[in-house]
Formats: structure tokens, sequence, C-alpha cells
């Protein structure tokens, strides 16, 4: 004998809204893990010049940029480097850094890459000499699953961003860890 369960129409929204509140702990429990390692690491940067703060109503779009007047080549003229937030509204927001000469030529724009549980591409920034350390890795079946990385370090020469060093990494799922000893 077959018996049938009948489940009233606000019993199934229930249901539903109680799933979805459960989805949006475990995505908000996964962020914070996120978040608690970034609050750990440092890109190097010293504290800004400058800082511009956007409303972003959507929730998408460029919400920070900070400006840093450093001499990145040694020719004793103020450079900058604008290292800016863009908010996606998802887990895979990033952060970018735009490195201009003193004459206002942009000599590299650079990316993070990054997920819920890993971050995929981040960067070290050493002055003095000025160093730029970039770990990064593939997606693999998804964001979380460890890939093969590498860590690439670039130097500025007759102001060309050039790399000088570049290592093999075992597979890992953030690539920060990989720049903490730079």
């Amino acid at each position: 004998m077959i018996h049938y369960i009948q489940v009233k129409n606000t019993d199934a929204d229930a249901m539903l809204k109680a799933l979805i509140k459960y989805f949006v702990l475990l995505l908000c429990a996964a962020c914070s893990r996120q978040v608690e390692y970034t609050a750990n690491f440092s890109d190097g940067l010293p504290k800004p010049d400058k800082t511009e703060v956007f409303d972003l109503p959507d929730n998408y779009g460029t919400k920070q940029v900070d400006t840093f007047f450093i001499d990145i080549n040694n020719d004793g003229k103020k450079d900058s480097i604008k290292r800016g937030r863009f908010i996606t509204g998802t887990a895979h927001s990033y952060t970018f850094y735009d490195i201009y000469l003193d004459n206002g030529e942009l000599l590299v724009h650079l990316t993070t890459l990054e997920g819920a549980d890993c971050i995929l591409r981040a960067y070290k920034f050493q002055m003095q000499p000025f160093v730029i350390t970039g770990a990064s890795r593939p997606v693999g079946k998804d964001y979380a699953e460890p890939t093969k990385a590498k860590v690439e370090t670039f130097e500025i020469k007759n102001n060309k961003i050039e790399s000088v060093s570049n290592k093999k990494y075992s597979p890992i799922c953030d690539v920060r860890y990989l720049l903490d000893g730079q």
C-alpha cells in the first residue's frame, strides 16, 4: 500500500525559505574563512596617501581606491600605485593595482582572482628596492580544488616591468600562503 502525504503550499514555502536561509548561512561561513585570512594578509603597501570611497547602491563596482605616491624606479620622482577594490556582489570580488610612472604612463595593471574558499592570484609589494611578487594558480574543477601554483617576482628595469624569477609549487588552494614569507 502506498501512502501519499499532501503538503500544504504554506509548508512548502516555509521549507523553501528554511533551505535558502541554510544555504546563505553556509555561504557566509565560507566567506568568513576568507575574510578571516584576508585580515591577516598584507600586500606590503604602506599607508595610502589618498583614499576614495564610493557608494555602491547595487553592490557592484569599485568600492574604494587607495593611492600611494612612491618612487618605484629610483629616479627621484614620485610614481603612483592605485589599489582598488571591485565588488561584484559575489565571492568573486577582486583587488586591482594600477602602477603609473611619474609621467602618467601605465606601467602595469594587476588583478587578484578570488573565490569564497581560495584566492587564485595575489600580489605582495616590497619597497626599496621596489619588487612585486605574484602568486597564482589555475582554476581546478572549481575554485576550491588545489592546483599547482607559481610564484613570480618582477622588478622595474629601464621603466619596464620584467620577470626576474619564477618558481613552481605543489598544489595549493589559497596562494596567499605562498606570499606570507615574501
